[in-house]
């Protein structure tokens, strides 16, 4: 059973560092594979390239992590969290 809320005196409206950190490696998970081909992209100019990369694959490096911000940054990350809440809370509780 997972823990997503503090059991302080506005736990129920505060999640736990640990469900924190967990959200936020569901939701990189869920961008890398959101954005799979610019990261292919990315590794393919990186293997082309060798020592070079820094100079020649800096557009592939661009639109990799403009894609990843866009599903990573605080924004996303808050509606995350409200709509993984809202799933968690509806889930019926595990049995001990």
């Amino acid at each position: 059973m997972s823990v997503i809320s503090d059991p302080g005196r506005d736990g129920r409206l505060t999640w736990s560092k640990y469900a924190e950190h967990e959200a936020r490696k569901e939701l990189s998970a869920i961008a890398i594979k959101k954005c799979d081909a610019h990261l292919a992209a990315f590794s393919r100019c990186v293997r082309e390239q060798n020592l070079l990369v820094v100079f020649n694959c800096r557009e592939e490096n661009r639109r990799m992590n403009e894609c990843l911000h866009r599903f990573t940054n605080e924004a996303a990350f808050e509606e995350y969290k409200l709509r993984r809440g809202r799933e968690l809370a509806a889930a019926p509780p595990a049995a001990p």
